[in-house]
This record gives structure tokens, sequence and C-alpha cells, in this order.
């Protein structure tokens, strides 16, 4: 929470797409936390703005796969 400056809300929606993420690309849960630390500055920045949280789970995905092949 703290890392990302979210509300409780929103840092329960991001534990919700971290879980999300872990079964579909086969990561574990700090993985992809670790991930999302250094990785997504430019997709956090877009969920500030447009609170799409599908949008972001699909983007985040998309780069879990690309750099795990």
């Amino acid at each position: 929470m703290n890392t990302f400056s979210l509300s409780d809300r929103d840092a329960r929606r991001l534990e919700r797409v971290i879980t999300d993420l872990s079964i579909i690309v086969g990561m574990d849960h700090s993985e992809i936390f670790d991930f999302l630390r250094f990785g997504v500055e430019k997709e956090l920045e877009e969920l500030k703005v447009d609170y799409h949280w599908e949008k972001f789970r699909i983007k985040i995905q998309k780069k879990l796969k690309k750099s795990s092949s």
C-alpha cells in the first residue's frame, strides 16, 4: 500500500490483480510485486488517470508474459 501510495480500497484491488496475474502467468506474488515496483511506472500513471483496473491488469499481464519468454 505504501509502496504505491494507494488507499486501502485500491491496495485490495492491487492484491486481487497480483493474485490473478500469479494464476495466469505462473509467477509468485512477490515476483509480480517486485516487477510492479520497478517495471510499470507508465501503467501506474495511466491507472491514476483512468482508474481502469482491468486494462491495467491486461497490460501488466502482457508485459509479464513478454519478460518470461
